[in-house]
């Protein structure tokens, strides 16, 4: 989606606090960055600075960094909290100022028992805004769309820029908007987010639960749109989900760590952790039960692998192929990973 045209928006702009506890975050090709960490969705861990945030990789992390990431998830409350009871600062500042069109008028939110969303976005717009009516369709499709991709993993908040509470309303109504709504009477109230708000409108941030930001229609002071930021919050829903073989396998790293630090002085054995197998390149085998026999090395990889009865030579080396793609999670001793042999049955 191109950038659309913008209109200044008189509702103002506030100064972002820098985050507390800031480290260095060096990547495995001896890139860094310096900030905190501010959460850690799917694939990539959030690294919030001054003004902004960088979102890295967990798989080009190096070793200390990982560690650190390890850490912050072994602190962090297993259990989510729903967003009433949330005691994040974005929800704290959002509690009791949020309403929702509800039979033709604004009605109080209740978010009820649902989980605090992962983000937020905030839609900063206004209906003297031509620009902002011209993108709202486009923002209502992209909304329905994200729900369907990732419900109860964001939401998404109305912040008006309009000159009054009638002319917010009406906005809110012609558009048709399913989200929550920040009340007319408490726009100004809700730092954690408004505190990210640009200079022109259609604006539209992202930040995390602690009000960190994460993406916004901003370069510095160029202007590139609310749809960069959709494009960006789609690819990041993407890889919050943590059963997908792309995050898995972009979480592999981290999740040794994790195993290794589990496992303390108890000897383990290796563990199956994510085996991919495409049964349609073996229909015409008459051998439906094989063996691989496969070399695990200490950080859960396949560097060897032997197929059992012998195979046809083009159909064993596609799977000795797919085998080398294996990830395990490695045998553990005197709380060291090591490499170990693993015979692992295959059905096709």
């Amino acid at each position: 989606m191109r950038p659309l045209a913008m209109l200044v928006c008189g509702c103002g702009l506030a100064l972002a606090v820098p985050p507390a506890r800031a480290q260095t975050w060096r990547t495995t090709n001896g890139d860094h960055v310096q900030g905190s960490l501010s959460g850690v969705f799917g694939s990539v861990a959030v690294i919030a600075r001054r003004g902004d945030s960088t979102l890295l990789p967990l798989d080009q992390l190096d070793d200390a960094a990982l560690a650190r990431v390890a850490d912050y998830l072994a602190a962090s409350p297993r259990a989510a909290q729903t967003w009433a009871d949330s005691d994040g600062k974005v929800a704290r500042s959002l509690r009791g100022r949020l309403q929702i069109m509800q039979e033709g008028g604004l009605a109080a939110f209740d978010p009820g028992a649902r989980p605090e969303p992962r983000i937020y976005l905030v839609y900063f717009g206004a209906h003297w805004c031509r620009p902002c009516r011209e993108f709202s369709p486009h923002l209502v499709e992209a909304y329905r769309r994200l729900q369907q991709l990732a419900p109860d993993r964001f939401e998404l908040v109305f912040v008006s820029c309009d000159h009054e509470a009638k002319e917010q309303e009406l906005y809110v109504r012609e558009v048709g908007m399913p989200w929550p709504v920040l009340k007319f009477s408490d726009v100004g109230s809700a730092g954690p987010v408004e505190r990210w708000e640009g200079t022109a409108i259609p604006d539209l941030i992202v930040v995390t639960r602690s009000g960190d930001l994460l993406f916004d229609s901003f370069h510095g002071n160029d202007y590139v749109g609310p749809g960069f930021v959709l494009d960006e919050v789609e690819s990041l829903l993407g890889s919050m989900d943590e059963k997908s073989e792309a995050t898995r396998r972009a979480r592999h790293r981290l999740s040794v760590l994790q195993h290794v630090r589990s496992a303390g002085s108890t000897a383990v054995n290796p563990m199956p952790y994510l085996i991919t197998l495409d049964p349609s390149h073996y229909q015409t085998l008459e051998v439906r039960h094989l063996k691989a026999l496969l070399e695990i090395d200490e950080r859960g990889r396949v560097t060897d692998a032997k197929i059992e009865p012998s195979l046809p030579t083009a159909l064993d080396f596609q799977l000795t192929q797919e085998a080398g793609t294996w990830l395990f999670l490695p045998a553990v001793a005197g709380g060291r990973p090591k490499s170990a042999h693993v015979i692992l049955p295959i059905s096709l």
